[in-house]
């Protein structure tokens, strides 16, 4: 059995590829503990990515505080509300995803508002403006801490940790800030809980390339 077929643990090797093809989202993750010293190495992993113009205007917080958490985790209860409320009784069906899988991401989904103040860490990727944020330099900036944000995601997965990134408790930005004490200069853009998965790694459904992908100009 390979290291792509398991949960693998701290300083087992997974190969780039592996890892990238192999990144499931994790939202049912364990209560135990997971050691500061690999929380900062999933950090300085984000830290490692590129920005526009070498900026570095990336700014990264690892919540564990019961406190924090629990605002946090009411922010999100309202955001998921908000955004799956009418489809949790009928969650529909994709080309590339049927009724049964949606169901179960639902589920997950559903999962998470209802543990998310239990999960041992959440870390919230940020950009500092150095100006007073607007929705428009929200809009800009994504692209620089986005990046970062996926180096979080497959570090974390090499380290045998789940993840998930999402935006649903960042909808009331003012309410974040306060929660957060954030200054008026930074943007909060991503929540991503951290912890050991309850559930096992395994390869991720994508589209074919035959669909996505094109040379030189579109065709249908």
């Amino acid at each position: 059995m390979t290291t792509s077929e398991t949960n693998s643990e701290p300083g087992d090797a997974m190969s780039l590829f592996d890892t990238i093809y192999h990144c499931r989202a994790m939202r049912k993750l364990d209560t135990k503990p997971v050691p500061q010293e690999l929380l900062i190495k999933l950090v300085d992993a984000a830290n490692q990515a590129p920005s526009g113009s070498n900026m570095q205007s990336g700014r990264w917080m690892i919540v564990q505080d019961a406190d924090v958490k629990a605002e946090l985790a009411k922010l999100n209860r309202a955001g998921v509300n908000d955004y799956i409320g009418p489809m949790i009784e009928n969650p529909g069906s994709l080309p590339h995803q049927d009724q049964e899988k949606r169901t179960r991401m639902m589920k997950s989904v559903l999962w998470q508002m209802e543990h998310l103040h239990e999960i041992p860490a959440l870390i919230i990727a940020c950009m500092e403006f150095g100006v007073k944020a607007d929705a428009g330099m929200m809009a800009r900036g994504g692209g620089s801490i986005w990046p970062g944000i996926q180096n979080l995601l497959l570090a974390a997965r090499a380290l045998g940790l789940g993840a998930a990134p999402t935006t649903l408790a960042l909808q009331d930005q003012a309410a974040v800030a306060k929660v957060l004490n954030l200054p008026e200069t930074m943007g909060a853009f991503c929540l991503i809980p951290v912890g050991y998965p309850l559930g096992k790694f395994g390869p991720v459904t994508r589209k074919p390339l035959s669909e996505i992908l094109r040379f030189d100009q579109w065709e249908a």
